[in-house]
């Protein structure tokens, strides 16, 4: 028996309504075409292959926590594709959808935390809507929406809710009664031009109350930021991307006031956009 949740022995393919990811990676297209130029695209291969391996196996059937992995009946709770520089992940709703979107929120937030320490950064959308997947094909207005939020609405590394998503997530947090202690709120973030986006940096605390924060991976990626402000000081268009990623980290920082102070920023003249004269007096 098929453990894919979308997949009915006793039934052709069916849509099902679902949380739905359309995850890209940042700058694939040039990470090829540089690797050609320098006659290093076996290195880009394994450099790409093995983190997307190790960043996946919390996905895979035998890895991470188990009550994320099967659901009744021995179904699996989300089904993933892979092609090319492209993951999707679908969960079909079987309720409210608080659960799905809840794994959806968790899972996204751990991949992309593994991929930028492996200085790879991911951009994405999550919608809400109807899915199909198998290994033969990826259907659905679902699968649309994601890709549409993906290309328009993230422009940075950042996984974007589109409206749908945010609309459900809204309901969800109607059911509590003070919502800023619920899980959503630390795992989502709202940025200044109104879009909801994973707070993937949130994994740093995870094990905040048993040993505090892990600090060693917050440098890491303060580390793999500056490098890519540094690499691409000289094309805008890729340099604001990672200006943008440098500001949420701050951002992060600031809200936990209490573990993080200057040394865990970066620094400010690495990514201010602040003109200057031309000829310092």
């Amino acid at each position: 028996m098929s453990r894919n949740p979308y997949l009915n022995e006793s039934s052709a393919p069916n849509l099902q309504l679902s949380a739905f990811a359309f995850i890209d990676i940042l700058g694939y297209s040039d990470l090829i075409r540089e690797a050609e130029e320098s006659g290093q695209q076996q290195a880009l291969l394994e450099r790409i292959h093995s983190a997307l391996k190790e960043c996946r196996l919390w996905l895979d059937d035998r890895q991470g926590p188990a009550e994320l992995q099967v659901r009744f009946g021995g179904k699996d709770s989300y089904a993933l594709k892979a092609f090319t520089d492209n993951i999707v992940i679908g969960w079909p709703i079987e309720r409210d959808g608080e659960i799905e979107l809840g794994e959806a929120f968790e899972c996204l937030m751990l991949f992309q935390f593994d991929m930028a320490l492996k200085g790879l950064f991911v951009r994405g959308g999550i919608s809400i809507g109807d899915a199909f997947i198998d290994e033969f094909a990826v259907i659905g207005n679902a699968l649309t929406a994601a890709h549409s939020a993906e290309s328009k609405l993230a422009r940075d590394p950042r996984i974007v809710l589109t409206g749908e998503a945010v609309k459900l997530t809204k309901q969800h947090l109607s059911a509590y009664g003070d919502q800023s202690w619920t899980r959503q709120n630390q795992v989502l973030l709202q940025d200044p031009d109104g879009q909801w986006f994973v707070n993937y940096l949130e994994c740093i605390m995870i094990a905040e109350h048993e040993q505090g924060p892990f600090f060693e991976n917050l440098m890491q990626h303060k580390q793999e930021v500056e490098k890519k402000l540094s690499a691409f000081k000289q094309r805008p268009a890729v340099w604001s991307k990672y200006a943008w990623v440098a500001n949420y980290h701050n951002a992060f920082c600031d809200m936990y006031p209490h573990h993080f102070d200057n040394s865990h920023k970066i620094n400010l003249e690495l990514f201010r956009a602040a003109p200057r004269r031309i000829i310092a007096s």
